[in-house]
């Protein structure tokens, strides 16, 4: 039996991979500052990655085949008011782990980096795009998480992730971050007073354009990934989203097809950092990794609202 070590196990993305783990036959070890009651992960270590001598606890008593490491700060705006708390948890933590790593050599680790990243322009993103870190700190902070997993000498895939949706089709777990920043949740949570923020992008509709996965295809992917670096093959950052864009109006007129409900919508000033358009070119993952998104945007969007009014 293979045992993975998920950071941010107690996390939205974390609390899904932790499930499909070990519907895949793994033992699952999870890490986070947030306990978790989630009955997939067979041990529970709770810990910040960056406190090093903690973790370590956990490596000293654990044979760990791959880590999975989702652990980090992820609010875009907040990013831009606190730049120095961003690198101290997204850099510091990953260079804590992958210290660890090194020193008890466990050599496969698979990263959830950003789209965010990138230079945006008007037509699918690949991998080897122009990025442009300085988009916001959030993403400055990943990718030199990036770069010190690459100089590592580990075995990694790096994912740059565009945006997760949706819930768990069993209704288990969903999206519910605190503060909730993610643009579907943000509708579903906010029927009557929805605010958009920015509507004089240089998109069609002038609301941003954004390229929606979901939780549960990422999640296959991850374990598509770890038995790809079993394998012994070349470490590599892959796209993971489905290469299909919509719009924050768009995506605000599907909820309303899903819930048949009226959404009120109000408009505000630009957030800071958010920028016109990201959507993936995944035609590498799929070449790849034979990575296959299952879930439309609908699909997404009916698995977020049966999670959060059964939630609820």
């Amino acid at each position: 039996m293979k045992t993975a070590l998920i950071t941010g196990v107690s996390g939205y993305l974390g609390s899904h991979l932790a499930k499909t783990l070990k519907q895949k036959g793994w033992r699952v070890v999870g890490l986070d500052i947030r306990h978790t009651t989630n009955q997939y992960v067979d041990l529970f270590h709770p810990c910040d990655v960056r406190e090093t001598e903690a973790a370590e606890e956990l490596f000293q008593k654990i044979e760990i085949d791959t880590v999975f490491h989702l652990a980090g700060r992820i609010e875009v705006s907040e990013s831009v008011l606190d730049p120095i708390g961003f690198y101290n948890t997204n850099v510091c933590g990953t260079i804590s782990l992958i210290s660890l790593m090194s020193k008890y050599g466990v050599n496969n680790i698979i990263y959830s980096s950003t789209a965010g990243l990138y230079k945006t322009k008007n037509k699918p993103l690949t991998e080897n795009d122009e990025v442009e870190p300085k988009n916001n700190p959030y993403a400055s902070s990943k990718y030199c998480a990036e770069l010190a997993i690459k100089a590592s000498k580990l075995n990694y895939v790096i994912f740059r992730y565009f945006n997760l949706a949706g819930a768990d089709a069993d209704g288990e777990f969903g999206e519910d971050h605190e503060p909730e920043t993610h643009l579907i949740p943000r509708i579903l949570q906010n029927l009557n007073n929805f605010k958009i923020y920015g509507t004089d992008y240089s998109t069609p509709d002038g609301t941003c354009i954004r390229d929606f996965v979901h939780v549960s295809d990422v999640t296959e992917a991850h374990v598509q990934a770890a038995d790809y670096l079993f394998d012994g093959q070349k470490s590599q950052v892959f796209n993971l989203g489905t290469g299909q864009g919509y719009s924050v109006k768009e995506i605000v007129n599907r909820v309303v097809e899903v819930t048949g409900k009226t959404v009120f919508v109000t408009h505000d000033k630009r957030r800071a950092g958010d920028p016109p358009q990201l959507v993936a070119d995944i035609n590498f993952a799929k070449k790849i990794l034979n990575y296959q998104p299952k879930y439309d945007i609908m699909s997404m969007i009916e698995t977020a609202n049966n999670w959060y009014n059964d939630d609820k």
